[in-house]
């Protein structure tokens, strides 16, 4: 495998299908727990979990543990979700969007009450959401689980994906793309209309696909933080932001993006400069300016 590689997962063949045609992928037959799908040219791997909180997680720990993901790489989970209405905690009516697409910017796991943020790199044509991982399908007579939000999606995937991943991404490595396929009736939904709706977003799916491998691409083309002027102004904005590991991975993807779109970033640093936002005291101040660095870059 290649250093910059996407590593698309669903939890359903029938929410890959219209990926592996529209990106050409080939079965990888060596594989008998899971079903892989390869093109090595697009550098893009998808593999099928299964349903569930355990086949996910188990799924993203093999192949990725397998194909050594890391730096430079992206994780795309792709796949059906339940939009659920609600008012106050509770569900007020079903009228669900059917074949609209959001992107995740919050997850919760709903046994375990954890939440996760993935790190929304930049601009992008989606609407967001917050999306609920349940570990069985959703129950329509019991209450809404997120307050504070007209509606939220839901699935069975989406938090043990973050989790597993966790191992191997950091949060600006991995995406949550769902489309809505039902309002919570899942079972009435056939493998022929998740099919179609994939592939009635397969374009704008593909689209965000090449922005990922632009921004991973980026990394490593010459010139990008190979100079050394550029390379050491990086370090001194790592340390007076007061950067832990994942920040300044973080903070190297929105670099890397703000160049790859033609701007300088030097005028914006100059100026958090002149505020004095920058440097930062503490690590609690670094993570509040890398917050209003990263709306000023995007």
């Amino acid at each position: 495998m290649r250093e910059n590689m996407i590593y698309i997962v669903t939890a359903m063949y029938a929410e890959a299908h219209a990926l592996i045609n529209r990106f050409q992928l080939k079965k990888d037959i060596s594989h008998t727990r899971f079903q892989v799908f390869l093109n090595r040219e697009a550098d893009i791997c998808l593999f099928i979990s299964g349903t569930g909180l355990v086949p996910a997680a188990a799924a993203v720990s093999s192949i990725c543990t397998e194909y050594g993901a890391g730096q430079g790489d992206f994780l795309l989970n792709i796949g059906i979700c339940g939009q659920i209405w609600n008012k106050n905690g509770q569900v007020e009516r079903n009228d669900c969007q059917t074949g609209r697409i959001f992107l995740c910017s919050k997850i919760r796991e709903l046994s375990a009450g954890k939440t996760f943020y993935p790190d929304i790199l930049y601009r992008h044509g989606f609407d967001e959401a917050q999306i609920i991982t349940g570990q069985k399908p959703y129950d329509k007579s019991a209450p809404a689980q997120m307050e504070g939000t007209d509606f939220f999606l839901y699935d069975m995937e989406a938090a043990a994906v973050y989790q597993a991943g966790a191992y191997y991404f950091g949060p600006h490595q991995m995406s949550f793309l769902k489309v809505v396929s039902d309002d919570g009736n899942a079972a009435d939904v056939t493998p022929e209309q998740i099919e179609k709706l994939i592939d009635n977003n397969r374009e704008r799916l593909a689209d965000y696909i090449a922005r990922l491998k632009d921004i991973g691409c980026g990394e490593h083309q010459d010139g990008f933080m190979e100079d050394a002027e550029k390379k050491a102004a990086y370090e001194k904005l790592c340390a007076d932001m007061h950067c832990s590991r994942t920040m300044r991975e973080s903070l190297r993807q929105y670099l890397c993006y703000h160049a790859l779109s033609g701007a300088d970033c030097a005028p914006i640093l100059e100026e958090m400069y002149r505020e004095g936002k920058l440097p930062c005291t503490d690590k609690r101040e670094g993570k509040q300016c890398f917050e209003e660095l990263k709306k000023r870059l995007l």
